[in-house]
């Protein structure tokens, strides 16, 4: 038996073999755009954490960060560059009142545009053919029996350092007497290095 089809009429067997269209729901799209933007945050997060000590140093984001630091309760790590104290002066010799000890003396300046906390010395004696006989890393209190005092600092109250006490101000000079044990006859070159630990 034949059917006659009008032209006009869908074709219902076409229609229920294609799949069916979804609806996209609304829902959804606002629940993986919340997903995506939590993860993006979450890896600024990550990528600000690890390099936190450049970021903080930023001569610009700084004081943003200050104030955000106000609203939130926290404190921002000290800005450090031991690139940025130099060494005036610096003699080595015999200590005037002990016997096989040496004293150094040594004056140097923070040429920073901010203030930085005091830096560990390290003072390393070396042989002719450059290899470290002998060294000493003297840390902040053990050489600034009076550290120098933050009021010549520039900085407001409210952006110094818990460590303001202990910090060098811009442009600041400083003297350290550091006595060691004199090394042997073998160390005939010495390197004073600056450090934050």
């Amino acid at each position: 038996m034949w059917t006659l089809i009008d032209a006009d009429q869908p074709d219902v067997e076409a229609d229920l073999a294609a799949p069916p269209r979804r609806r996209r729901s609304l829902w959804r799209v606002f629940g993986y755009s919340i997903a995506s933007l939590a993860l993006a945050a979450g890896l600024l997060a990550q990528i600000s954490y690890r390099h936190l000590d450049r970021i903080t140093g930023h001569e610009t984001l700084r004081p943003w960060l200050m104030s955000a630091c106000e609203v939130a309760n926290c404190v921002l790590p000290d800005r450090v560059d031991s690139n940025l104290l130099v060494s005036d002066q610096l003699s080595i010799g015999p200590h005037p009142e002990y016997q096989d000890i040496s004293q150094m003396t040594l004056t140097f300046t923070n040429t920073a545009g901010f203030a930085q906390p005091l830096p560990a010395i390290e003072l390393v004696f070396s042989d002719i053919e450059g290899q470290p006989v002998a060294g000493r890393r003297f840390l902040p209190h053990q050489y600034a029996a009076q550290p120098p005092l933050a009021a010549a600092n520039p900085v407001a109250p409210a952006q110094q350092s818990p460590n303001a006490q202990q910090a060098l101000a811009a442009q600041q000079s400083m003297t350290a007497q550091l006595a060691f044990a004199t090394p042997d006859e073998a160390a005939v070159n010495y390197r004073v290095r600056f450090l934050y630990e």
